[in-house]
């Protein structure tokens, strides 16, 4: 094969070189894929983080509109977490 003398050996050498470079640095680099498959993963945590705050956010604001409006709500609460009873109500109390 009279194509590949030392010449055309040095520049095959030469881009086969850059080229194992270049995907070295493609892949493992700052800004690599494998970065930014990191990134895209926290990304979407991030995202779903935010979805479950807002989901929060809206039944918090909920229960703030029924605790200034609605009396049920606000005995129903009383009741259960303050064990409040109305006057009216009968206790039964029962021995260990």
């Amino acid at each position: 094969m009279a194509f590949i003398n030392e010449n055309n050996k040095r520049y095959l050498y030469l881009l086969l070189t850059f080229a194992i470079i270049m995907v070295f640095l493609t892949v493992f680099s700052d800004r690599g894929l494998i970065r930014i498959y990191q990134l895209s993963k926290e990304r979407d945590n991030i995202r779903t983080n935010n979805r479950l705050l807002k989901t929060a956010n809206e039944n918090l604001r909920e229960e703030m509109q029924r605790l200034k409006t609605d009396n049920r709500y606000i005995e129903e609460i009383a009741r259960k977490e303050l064990g409040m009873v109305k006057p009216t109500d009968v206790i039964y109390q029962f021995e260990k």
